[in-house]
């Protein structure tokens, strides 16, 4: 396989094949796809759309006349009707799925960012199937700036938190026109997207489908994506195995290539949000582990802790000589880590009466300087 971490995108549109509500062989034909990814090696994030098209359904006789829940209340009532499907199909190929909820506020908050780093990479190493939603029913309106936007978008945001190799948006299109292919007949389709600028931009503008997103907000997702390290393809779902084709490296829709490596992007982050307020001494053991072996950093290598510093901030690593040595997000505040350091990880709960995990920063949260 081309990809082995694939974050998948389900539209409305495809989830309920162009209906009022969900079409369970539609959703079939998607879990069949994804439970043959897991099998030659991949993980698989899917973030599902279709909630709110769900509880419209279902509450479309029970109404009184005039009554128009809100999008919020409508994604209630299908939310859990959205799970069960999801879980009952993935069932019968003995696959566990669960259900993760976010908001824009959960990944802009460090702890949230963390939080949900870390379940959705426990939930992988467990050998489930993530199935990721905007929790819509907690979600305030726009001008508050707490929702995330779109599942479009969401989809971004999970796969750069995931550090995925690609995002595969599949919808009811081929893929990015030059015009919209819907009223334009004689629109033609494009393959590959190096850069989204106003141009692109204007191409995709007015093209919607049945759910709340558009192609404009998947060139969003795709330059969000790109910008950390992520490629990208929006394509046909409903074409035959597009998602396992696409996967393998089959040319399907379109294609917009990551603007950086992913350690390129991810250093870029780490680094331009290292707080000053404090650091991590290690070590020389801790020290080769980082430098040579690529190891994350434990509890037993930290000698010592200075300044003061929160979970979840990004900080310093230095060697006993004072040299840096890498930088990264910390699972443990200062405090915290006053007490466990020189540790083994086992004895993490026991001394502080719950752990966040058995390493002081994943090696996936750390660069070395």
């Amino acid at each position: 396989m081309r990809y082995r971490r694939v974050v998948a995108k389900f539209g409305t549109s495809l989830l309920t094949a162009g209906s009022d509500r969900l079409d369970l062989e539609a959703m079939s034909r998607l879990v069949g796809q994804v439970v043959r990814l897991r099998a030659q090696g991949c993980e698989v994030v899917v973030v599902s759309s279709g909630a709110q098209a769900a509880g419209r359904h279902r509450l479309r006789n029970r109404l009184r006349e005039g009554q128009t829940p809100s999008r919020q209340a409508y994604a209630s009532v299908g939310q859990s009707h959205l799970m069960q499907s999801w879980d009952e199909l993935f069932d019968w190929h003995d696959t566990v799925v669960a259900q993760v909820l976010l908001t824009r506020r959960d990944l802009s908050d460090r702890l949230g960012y963390l939080n949900a780093r870390n379940t959705l990479r426990d939930l992988l190493e467990s050998g489930t199937v993530p199935i990721v939603n905007e929790n819509d029913a907690v979600a305030l309106d726009q001008v508050l700036a707490t929702r995330i936007g779109e599942n479009d978008s969401l989809s971004a945001y999970v796969a750069n938190l995931i550090d995925a190799d690609v995002l595969i948006i599949l919808t009811d299109v081929e893929g990015l026109y030059d015009s919209d292919p819907h009223t334009n007949p004689e629109a033609v389709l494009i393959r590959r997207v190096e850069r989204v600028d106003a141009a692109i931009e204007a191409s995709a503008a007015g093209a919607r489908g049945p759910g709340t997103g558009g192609m404009v907000t998947k060139l969003s997702a795709a330059r969000v994506a790109t910008q950390g390290g992520v490629d990208v393809v929006v394509a046909n779902g409903r074409s035959a195995d597009a998602l396992v084709a696409i996967a393998g490296g089959e040319e399907r829709g379109t294609f917009f290539p990551a603007a950086a490596g992913k350690l390129e992007g991810r250093k870029r982050w780490i680094l331009g949000s290292i707080t000053r307020a404090g650091h991590i001494v290690v070590d020389v053991g801790a020290t080769a582990a980082l430098r040579e072996r690529g190891r994350s950093l434990l509890p037993a290598g930290v000698a010592a802790v200075e300044g003061t510093f929160d979970r979840g901030e990004t900080v310093e690593v230095r060697d006993a000589a004072g040299q840096r040595v890498a930088a990264g997000m910390t699972n443990y505040g200062s405090g915290e880590l006053e007490r466990i350091r020189g540790l083994r990880s086992d004895r993490i709960a026991e001394t502080l009466g719950y752990a966040y995990g058995e390493e002081v920063i994943h090696r996936d949260n750390l660069v070395l300087l």
